[in-house]
């Protein structure tokens, strides 16, 4: 039973490393601009000691497979228990440093970054608006504290909501032409299956 169970744990282990370097490899894109997504995978591997299933180190795994030194994978891990998510979602489309990030933590939320009483939302098209408002944020200026975001409205959650709808169709439309595996194809299923309930009890909540 021992070795039956070992067995499971090593195949669930080789099924989540294939899942995560199926991600094409986003630490090799631009040294220190990755997602919150990619770095809670990266703690997963490190933390649960999964890359001992491809019979490497941790040394090892960063270098050979997700391209980057081990000291820079543990750094990011790092920031990720410090910093939050927040802070990879702000660093994937800005430049924004640590200490930057630190600096207006509070001005950031679910909406975005807090600025003249508007949230600009995380996207690359906000990119410009957003460096601009971390320049000025940072900068110390007098009146550069942030304004909290006007109230949330239905239209403007509307207009998100269907934002974020529209990009995560588009993945699962890129996902479900790529050749996958078994284990991925039932992880696609189950995530389509999930994502209809919640639209269906939606609608029918929403009466619509």
């Amino acid at each position: 039973m021992e070795v039956e169970k070992t067995e499971e744990i090593m195949t669930e282990d080789v099924l989540d490393l294939g899942a995560w370097l199926g991600r094409k490899q986003a630490f090799t894109l631009i040294a220190g601009r990755c997602s919150a997504a990619t770095v809670v995978c990266l703690r997963k591997i490190r933390e649960g000691k999964r890359y001992r299933a491809l019979g490497l180190t941790w040394e090892e795994f960063c270098r050979q497979r997700a391209g980057v030194s081990r000291a820079w994978a543990d750094k990011v891990i790092q920031q990720l228990e410090t910093l939050g998510p927040a802070y990879f979602e702000l660093s994937s489309v800005t430049r924004i440093t640590p200490d930057q990030f630190r600096q207006i933590a509070d001005a950031v939320s679910d909406e975005g970054l807090s600025y003249a009483g508007e949230a600009i939302e995380i996207i690359p098209e906000n990119a410009p608006m957003l460096a601009q408002a971390i320049e000025i944020l940072t900068s110390g200026a007098a009146g550069a504290e942030f304004v909290p975001a006007a109230p949330e409205t239905p239209d403007r959650t509307l207009a998100r909501a269907e934002r974020s709808l529209r990009s995560a169709l588009a993945d699962l439309e890129r996902l479900a032409a790529m050749p996958l595996d078994t284990g991925a194809q039932e992880k696609l299923s189950t995530t389509l299956a999930a994502a209809r309930n919640t639209l269906d009890r939606i609608s029918a909540s929403a009466k619509v």
